[in-house]
C-alpha cells in the first residue's frame, strides 16, 4: 500500500507566501498482501525519501540487499518487548547488507535483525563484512539494529567499514566472527572510517587473530559513547578492541567486562595510537600474557576518570601493561 506523505514549507516576505510540496511513499514488503515480496525489488521501485516497511517476518532474499545510493529508509517493526522483529537472513550463503554508492545518513536502517551473513571465499579476495559492507564513502545511519551470527573470512564479521563512517544508535553486535574484528572492522580507503556509536553493545564476538569486538586500523578513529564490550575474545590481541597505526579514537562512558585475549590486551590493545578514554571501566578482563585490562605498545593513551578492577594477566600487567609508552592518567583507579 502506498501512503503519500506531503511536506509543506512556507516562507513569507511582505504580503507573499510560497508553498512547495514533496511526496514520499511507504512501500511495504511481506510474504503476502504487500507491494512487494522482495526487499531488493522494493529498493528498485523506490525513490529518495521513501520508506520501505517490513513486516515481522524473516526475509531470505537469496542475495545481498544493496541500497544503490538511494536516500531511503529500510524499517522493520518491534515486538512487544521493544526488540526488532524484522529479520534479514543471509542463510550463511552471502552478505546481508551493502552500501557502496556514497550513501549518507539519509539512507537509514531501523529495527532490523541482520543475521547469518557470510563473507567467505565465495567473494574471492573480498572476504569482508558478513553482516554489512560499507565502502566508497558510504555513511548510512542505523538505529536499533542487531547483528548476530555473521562471519567473515578476513575482516569485520558483523560490519566492515572501508572509507565509510556510519552512525549507529542502540545497536547490538553479538556472536559475530572474523579473523580481524569479529564485531566491526574499520579501515581507511580514499577516506578514513570514523563511525559514531552511541548506546551500542558488543557481546560474545570473536576474532581468530585480533579485535574480538572491534578492530581499528590506519587513522580510523571511531567515537563511542555509552557502549559496552562484554565477553568478546581474540586468539591473539585485543579481546574487546584492537587499534593500531594512528587511530585516535574517543571513548566516553564505555565499559569493558570479561573480555579475553590469547596473548595481550584482554580488554583493549593499542599499538601506535592515541586513544582518549573518559569515564570508562575495565572489569574482569584477562590476557594469557600481558595487559589483562589494557595493553599499550608505542602508544600514548589519555585516560580520565577510568577504573580498572579485577583484571588479570598471566605474565605482567593485570590492569595495564605499557611497552615504550607514556600514557596520561587523570583521576583513574
Amino acid at each position: 500500500m502506498h501512503r503519500p506523505l506531503t511536506i509543506v514549507a512556507l516562507a513569507a516576505s511582505g504580503l507573499f507566501a510560497f508553498a512547495s510540496t514533496a511526496t514520499a511513499e511507504t512501500i511495504t514488503v511481506c510474504a503476502n498482501g504487500c507491494d512487494h515480496t522482495s526487499i531488493n525489488d522494493a529498493i528498485d521501485a523506490s525513490s529518495n525519501g521513501d520508506v520501505i516497511q517490513l513486516a515481522a517476518e524473516t526475509y531470505f532474499e537469496g542475495e545481498v540487499i544493496n541500497t544503490d545510493g538511494k536516500a531511503i529508509t529500510l524499517r522493520g517493526v518491534l515486538n512487544k518487548a521493544g526488540e526488532p522483529a524484522s529479520v534479514l537472513d543471509g542463510a550463511s550463503d552471502h552478505r546481508v547488507l551493502v552500501c557502496a554508492s556514497d550513501e549518507t545518513d539519509a539512507t537509514s536502517f531501523e529495527n532490523l535483525v541482520i543475521q547469518n551473513g557470510d563473507a567467505s571465499s565465495l567473494f574471492g579476495d573480498n572476504d569482508d563484512g558478513g553482516g554489512m559492507y560499507n565502502v566508497n564513502n558510504s555513511n548510512p545511519s542505523l538505529t536499533n539494529c542487531k547483528f548476530t551470527g555473521n562471519s567473515a573470512a578476513d575482516y569485520g564479521g558483523g560490519m566492515f567499514n572501508a572509507g565509510s563512517s556510519p552512525t549507529l544508535t542502540n545497536c547490538v553486535f553479538t556472536n559475530n566472527s572474523a579473523d580481524y574484528g569479529g564485531g566491526m572492522h574499520n579501515t581507511p580507503s580514499l577516506f578514513s572510517s570514523n563511525p559514531t556509536l552511541t548506546d551500542c553493545t558488543f557481546t560474545g564476538n570473536s576474532a581468530d587473530d585480533a579485535g574480538g569486538g572491534m578492530y581499528n586500523v590506519e587513522s580510523s578513529s571511531p567515537t563511542l559513547t555509552n557502549c559496552t564490550f562484554t565477553s568478546n575474545s581474540a586468539e591473539k590481541r585485543g579481546g574487546g578492541m584492537y587499534s593500531e597505526n594512528s587511530s585516535t579514537l574517543a571513548l566516553n562512558n564505555c565499559t569493558f567486562t570479561s573480555n579475553s585475549a590469547g596473548k595481550n590486551g584482554g580488554g583493549m590493545y593499542n599499538f601506535s595510537t592515541r586513544p582518549t578514554l573518559t569515564d570508562c571501566a575495565f572489569t574482569g578482563n584477562s590476557a594469557d600474557e600481558f595487559g589483562g585490562g589494557m595493553y599499550n605498545a608505542s602508544s600514548n593513551p589519555t585516560l580520565i576518570n577510568c577504573t580498572f578492577t579485577t583484571n588479570s594477566a598471566d605474565i605482567r600487567g593485570g590492569g595495564m601493561h605499557n611497552d615504550v609508552c607514556s600514557p596520561i592518567l587523570t583521576g583513574c583507579e
